[in-house]
C-alpha cells in the first residue's frame, strides 16, 4: 500500500469510525498499519487481518505494527490454507438454526490471493458478516497472474497450472463486476482510480453506480507506463 493509498483508507476509518474491521491478506502488515493508525486516533475499533499460514514476510506484520505503535488494536490471525475457511468458521458460529447470521464487520479490506475461486467465495462470506452500511474495499482489481510470472503460486494456486485466459484475465475485477456488483445487498459501488473496488452494503437503496479518480491524470498515465515497462523487462528476461 503506498503512502497516498495509505492516507485514502485512513481517512475512510476516520470518517466511518468502524468498530470491527477486518483485513484479508496481512503481508508485511503495511495496510494493518493504516487501518489501525485511524482506529488509534478514533480512539475505537478492533482490526482483524489473516492471512496465509505458509506466508513469511520479513519484516513480519506483528514487527511493523510494533514500530507503528498499533500493535495493540489489531489481532494477527494465520490460518493454515486460505482465509475463506476461517470466514467459513466465522459465518457457521455467527448462524442461528434459521439460517441468519449476526454480522460483525463495520469495514472489510480484501488483499490477498487476488483469484477467482477463493476470493469470489470471499466475497460472498464477507457480505454475511458485514454490517448493513458497512463498506467492503477490494484492492488490485486490475491485476493478472501473467503480470508476475516470477511467482509459482499464491495460497495453493499453482500459477503454471492455469489456462491462459486465467493467466491474462483480472481475477479481481471478475469478482468485482460479476459478484459484488450483482449482489442485491451490495447497493452503492465505486471504483477508484481503476484500482479499488468499493462496495457499501445497503440493501433496498437504489443502486448506483461512480467512477472516480483521486489522482491527476498525469500521475494516472505516468503509473501505467511504469507497469508497461515492468511488463515488457519482465517479457525480455522470459525470452
Amino acid at each position: 500500500m503506498s503512502p497516498e493509498q495509505g492516507r485514502i483508507v485512513y481517512d475512510h476509518v476516520r470518517q466511518a469510525k468502524p468498530g470491527a474491521a477486518l483485513e484479508l491478506g496481512t503481508a508485511h502488515g503495511v495496510g494493518a498499519a493504516y487501518l489501525a493508525g485511524a482506529l488509534a486516533d478514533n480512539a475505537h475499533g478492533h482490526l482483524t487481518t489473516v492471512d496465509f499460514a505458509g506466508a513469511a514476510y520479513d519484516p513480519a506484520p506483528e514487527a511493523v505494527l510494533a514500530r507503528a505503535g498499533v500493535a495493540q488494536r489489531v489481532t494477527v490471525v494465520r490460518e493454515f490454507s486460505s482465509y475463506t475457511w476461517w470466514l467459513k468458521e466465522q459465518v457457521q458460529a455467527r448462524s442461528d438454526r434459521a439460517g441468519n447470521v449476526e454480522p460483525v464487520y463495520d469495514f472489510v479490506y480484501l488483499d490477498g490471493a487476488k483469484n477467482w475461486t477463493i476470493d469470489g467465495l470471499a466475497v460472498v462470506l464477507v457480505e454475511k458478516l458485514l454490517r448493513p452500511g458497512g463498506w467492503l474495499l477490494m484492492d488490485d482489481l486490475p491485476w493478472t497472474y501473467a503480470q508476475d510470472p516470477g511467482r509459482e503460486a499464491t495460497d495453493g494456486i499453482v500459477h503454471r497450472e492455469l489456462s491462459e485466459p486465467e493467466r491474462r484475465e483480472p481475477h479481481l475485477r471478475a469478482v468485482f463486476d460479476l459478484i459484488v456488483a450483482q449482489h442485491p445487498s451490495f447497493t452503492e459501488l465505486r471504483i477508484q482510480d481503476e484500482w479499488w473496488g468499493w462496495a457499501r452494503k445497503a440493501p433496498g437503496e437504489p443502486r448506483r453506480m461512480t467512477l472516480e479518480t483521486s489522482r491527476p491524470l498525469g500521475a494516472l498515465v505516468a503509473g501505467a507506463a511504469r507497469k508497461a515497462a515492468r511488463r515488457a523487462r519482465r517479457a525480455a528476461r522470459r525470452r
